[in-house]
């Protein structure tokens, strides 16, 4: 009888870190689209974790909150990777820059 509870503890224990890895099973890519929208419209984008996902994709994020799953191999995914990179490090030069120069 002691069994049973302790093989659902176990399981659990087991799957919690799988599920959160990446907040959760249902934020994982089903399939992967064709789906291409301006560079501009792009607000970030992180890596799925294959680990815990059988897609393995880039989900970019919109700026209207919208996710769009795309092949890491796909040309167009590899640049705009690249442009959300140049873009982060350009806002975040900017404001060292507007910091040191105000004194804050």
């Amino acid at each position: 009888m002691t069994s049973i509870p302790f093989t659902l503890l176990l399981l659990v224990t087991m799957m919690v870190p799988t599920t959160s890895a990446q907040g959760g099973i249902s934020t994982c890519c089903l399939k992967i689209t064709g789906t291409k929208v301006h560079r501009d419209l792009l607000r970030k984008y992180y890596v799925e974790d294959p680990s815990s996902c059988t897609q393995h994709a880039v989900v970019f994020t919109t700026v209207q909150g919208k996710r769009i799953c795309a092949s890491k191999t796909n040309v167009w995914t590899k640049t705009s990777m690249a442009y959300i990179d140049g873009k982060n490090w350009q806002q975040k030069h900017q404001t060292l820059k507007t910091t040191s120069l105000t004194g804050i």
